[in-house]
């Protein structure tokens, strides 16, 4: 027994199958099998990434708390309407595949 313990959490026997199968499959033990894929988390950049929002979601609030929240008007209405399209303006665009 190793001096931290048992290296493979507890499973369900169903589960314990699954992980000895593609343990054997990479020529690893299950212990190894779980070891490398528990590392392999841990150095996952997204959770590296989202154990760091702890520090930035304070930071960020600031600077959003400090910044002018009034934004310019980009409602439909303070966009001036387009100019009407005739018959002749469609008759300019190329018909692409389609019969005259």
């Amino acid at each position: 027994m190793d001096q931290n313990g048992p290296q493979v959490p507890p499973f369900a026997p169903e589960e314990y199958e699954r992980v000895t199968a593609a343990a054997h499959l990479l020529g690893q033990s299950p212990e190894d099998f779980v070891r490398d894929a528990a590392l392999k988390a841990a150095d996952d950049p997204f959770l590296k990434a989202l154990g760091r929002t702890r520090d930035r979601i304070p930071r960020l609030a600031e600077v959003f708390a400090t910044q002018d929240t009034r934004a310019a008007d980009t409602s439909a209405a303070a966009w001036p309407d387009p100019a009407p399209m005739g018959s002749r303006d469609l008759r300019e665009f190329p018909q692409h595949g389609h019969a005259a």
